[in-house]
């Protein structure tokens, strides 16, 4: 009859209901369990990003850092950066410093020695001793390489006290009775100048007598692994730098143009902002 099929018809339109109900509730389900999983992977996930751009820039300063060495080791040894050059490569393992802070060390050491008078080739050679030596007083006495290379130099400028800190007595009393010893008690100026540089490479090395070579025999031992390791990391994050940088060069010039354009388009800039502003109001809106 039409009573009944009318309420056939209600009937099927109530579980049909029923039906999309239970599958929008499903669904509705399904959306908070996943905008859930997501808020839960946002936290690692912007600590991934963070860490991956912190990388980048960390690489980024060891790779301009370690140009700008090479660049100053260039400066002061002309012919002989090539060789320079060579003994920063090998300075991670051999004296426990990076690339870059031999190159730093070798170009303020070697221009004290290029100016005291010392010929280019002797002073590379010269620098490359003190260093090493350095390495070496370090392992004996604690401290880094950086800082008894460090302490070397300043002998070459008059100061001896930071390198009785290693056993060493550079004062000048000492240098020129160095000098009388081998017949040079009576030069002037320039020559002189070269002398002491000399005297000062020939007596720090005699007197550290058997601290010499400490380095290398301490590899094995953990201030002596750290050291190299940290070193190492420092010459492969300006390996990678040196990747980056061009991309970097390029970021900036983008920056630069950009800030440019901002500000020639002052009034442009303001209603895009606005725009976006009202974009996101109703965005809001509708989230709402």
């Amino acid at each position: 009859t039409a009573a009944v099929a009318s309420l056939d018809l209600i009937i099927r339109i109530v579980a049909q209901t029923s039906g999309a109900v239970n599958n929008i509730g499903n669904a509705t389900t399904g959306l908070e369990k996943f905008e859930a999983r997501m808020k839960g992977l946002a936290g690692p996930s912007y600590a991934a990003i963070g860490g991956v751009v912190a990388l980048g820039k960390a690489a980024a300063d060891s790779a301009s850092r370690q140009q700008q060495a090479i660049g100053s080791l260039e400066s002061v040894f002309g012919d002989n950066a090539a060789q320079v050059k060579v003994w920063s490569d090998q300075a991670a393992l051999s004296v426990g410093l990076s690339k870059a802070e031999y190159a730093e060390l070798a170009s303020v050491m070697g221009a004290q020695m290029k100016n005291m008078g010392m010929d280019l080739d002797t002073a590379a050679v010269s620098t490359n001793s003190l260093v090493a030596l350095g390495a070496d007083l370090s392992a004996a006495f604690g401290g880094s390489s950086k800082e008894a290379v460090e302490a070397l130099g300043s002998a070459l400028r008059g100061e001896a006290d930071p390198a009785e800190r290693y056993g060493l007595s550079l004062k000048q009393s000492t240098i020129q009775a160095h000098l009388a010893a081998k017949g040079q008690g009576d030069l002037t100026g320039a020559a002189l100048e070269a002398a002491k540089a000399q005297a000062i490479v020939e007596l720090a090395t005699s007197q550290a007598g058997g601290v010499v070579g400490q380095f290398a025999r301490e590899a094995d031992t953990a201030a002596g692994a750290q050291q190299r390791a940290a070193a190492q990391w420092e010459d492969a994050s300006a390996t990678l730098g040196t990747a980056l940088l061009p991309y970097m060069q390029q970021l900036a010039a983008l920056v630069s143009q950009l800030s440019g354009w901002l500000v020639e388009n002052e009034a442009t800039v303001r209603i895009v902002g606005a725009a976006l502003l009202g974009l996101a109001a109703t965005v809001l809106g509708v989230n709402a």
